[in-house]
């Protein structure tokens, strides 16, 4: 058998608390590869603790050791993630072995107030002696040329969870290194609407099919966003759309969902000429896909639109099943239609700049593809977790384009999340709002034995597996959330709520249920405020919302 040819290694490098222990195993995962933490390989090599290497021996033969380490790791033909100590490429010889490994060196930075605050006064590392922050702030300056010479590439890592860094040192070594990794293929998944029927394309990188997917007779196309939505998402327009183009900005937040920004962007389009054979492009969130997809489907009664959602609750929802609108003084989404796209692009590389709490909200709506057939969806990579997401809903959407019957499961924890969202006064995300109605449906199915206490039990894994918030805010009245729950548009026949159904032989699956006895209601909510002290009394703390 032919021997397989040497993987060249990814190197990770960069000051403690740039995070190469936390945002490598993402990169492996996502590489196909193993990693390899340099600094435990040390101890588990030498039977020591570094603390006690350094106390002992000094530093001089630390690094020898490290030496040593680092070229036994650089010569697995596997090609494995390496997350190296902050000061292994110091010296000239280790620098020496990269080059010669042929590895891909990616150099995490961040700013030592950034560092300090993740590190702490921690009085078992030799190198803060003094403080974290002067320690680091100190060692920053003496270090950067070295990590400056050793580096393929440079990544941010002084913001974003380490899911969204790691997609940042994937973006990275595509671009500048793709013979150590190659450019990823995209995912599609059609939306089977008969003749308008649509592809959503799914991937690392995925942007880059914009031009293919524009209707063949545009000569111009509208690109819809917001302020900073572009430059955040890495988007040029001018590098992805062939034809002549205009960029029309919206309003921030919730306040540009209004009729008067609808009539706003069909007025500037018909200055500009937007005929209804050309397209409307829109990039950013749900606000943007939804207001430009309504006013795509009222200017000239109707022309083309292409989604380009930028967030993740946008990427596996918002812009997916046609649902436009805008909002009046009297409700949310009163005034709206139904506009089908004519394609839908969730390039996941847009998601590496989200603010943290805005991807972690996103992640609140993902969780609900768990208990949709989404499966252990915390176990797979960014893109694959977006594509099964959206071929769930893509499949309920073929089925029930205007919500007529089993669409409804899309709302699966959405009822008591829309009650605290209209409450308002918690100050929650949707995505958010969402993670905390899971758990309580589940505690809801299980005391109308439709589901068995595993079953719970699995929510609030999910859940704290993406570091959501599992119980009610602080100071929660129970009796008003009935009320607003009462008032849910589904609620047409007494309390209405979307349950799961089923057992782990026979599997499980969700419906609506319609006359649920308000007492029922009390009782998850007694039931999930019991299941917090429990966990509390066992040490383990709910996140807080």
């Amino acid at each position: 058998m032919q021997a397989q040819a040497p993987t060249a290694p990814i190197v990770l490098i960069g000051l403690m608390g740039a995070g190469k222990s936390t945002v490598g195993p993402f990169v492996a995962r996502r590489a196909g590869r193993r990693f390899i933490d340099a600094d435990v390989a040390l101890e588990q090599r030498s039977g020591r603790r570094i603390a006690d290497i350094f106390a002992t021996d000094g530093e001089a033969a630390f690094r020898a050791l490290e030496h040593d380490v680092l070229a036994e790791l650089l010569a697995d033909p596997s090609g494995p993630v390496i997350g190296a100590g902050g000061g292994a490429v110091l010296a000239e010889a280790n620098r020496a072995l990269l080059v010669d490994a042929g590895a891909a060196v990616v150099w995490l930075d961040a700013a030592p107030a950034t560092l300090a605050a993740r590190v702490g006064e921690d009085v078992d590392r030799p190198m803060l002696a003094g403080g974290a922050l002067a320690a680091l702030t100190r060692l920053a300056e003496q270090r950067r040329p070295a990590y400056e010479a050793a580096a393929t590439v440079r990544v941010d890592a002084g913001r974003g969870v380490p899911e969204q860094v790691a997609e940042g040192v994937l973006r990275a070594l595509r671009t500048s290194a793709p013979a150590v990794l190659a450019p990823e293929p995209a995912q599609r998944v059609t939306v089977g609407l008969g003749e308008r029927s649509y592809p959503v394309v799914v991937g690392a990188g995925a942007l880059r099919e914009l031009a293919s997917l524009l209707p063949a007779a545009a000569r111009k196309v509208a690109v819809v966003s917001q302020a900073g939505v572009l430059d955040g998402a890495g988007i040029d327009p001018a590098a992805v759309l062939p034809v002549e183009h205009r960029v029309f900005l919206l309003g921030d937040g919730e306040e540009a969902k209004v009729l008067a920004s609808v009539e706003h962007l069909c007025r500037q389009w018909a200055q500009w000429g937007l005929s209804r054979l050309d397209t409307v492009v829109a990039v950013g969130g749900g606000v943007v896909t939804d207001v430009a997809g309504f006013a795509a489907a009222v200017y000239h009664r109707g022309v083309p639109v292409l989604h380009v959602p930028t967030t993740l609750l946008g990427q596996i929802d918002a812009a997916i099943g046609g649902k436009t609108g805008v909002n009046l003084p009297e409700g949310k989404n009163l005034v709206g239609a139904f506009w089908q796209p004519a394609a839908v692009l969730c390039d996941t590389d847009t998601l590496i700049g989200l603010p943290e709490r805005d991807y972690l909200a996103g992640l609140g709506e993902l969780a609900k593809y768990h208990f949709l057939g989404g499966g252990a969806l915390d176990a797979a990579s960014l893109p694959e977790r977006v594509y099964r997401s959206v071929r769930i809903k893509a499949e309920v959407v073929s089925g029930d384009e205007r919500e007529d019957g089993r669409r409804a499961i899309l709302n699966y924890g959405h009822t008591l999340a829309h009650a605290l969202e209209i409450a308002g006064t918690f100050g929650l995300r949707h995505g958010e709002a969402v993670a905390i109605g899971l758990p309580f449906a589940a505690h809801l199915a299980h005391g109308l034995e439709r589901i068995d206490g595993a079953r719970v039990d699995e929510h609030y894994r999910v859940l704290r597996a993406y570091g959501l918030p599992d119980r009610l805010p602080e100071g929660i009245d129970v009796e008003e959330l009935l009320q607003l729950m009462g008032r849910d548009k589904k609620a047409l026949r007494g309390l209405t709520f979307v349950l799961e159904r089923g057992s782990p032989t026979t599997g499980y699956d969700v419906e609506v249920v319609e006359g649920v006895d308000a007492d029922r209601v009390r009782a998850a909510f007694s039931a999930m405020a019991a299941h917090h002290h429990a966990d509390a009394h066992r040490g383990r703390s709910a996140v807080q919302p």
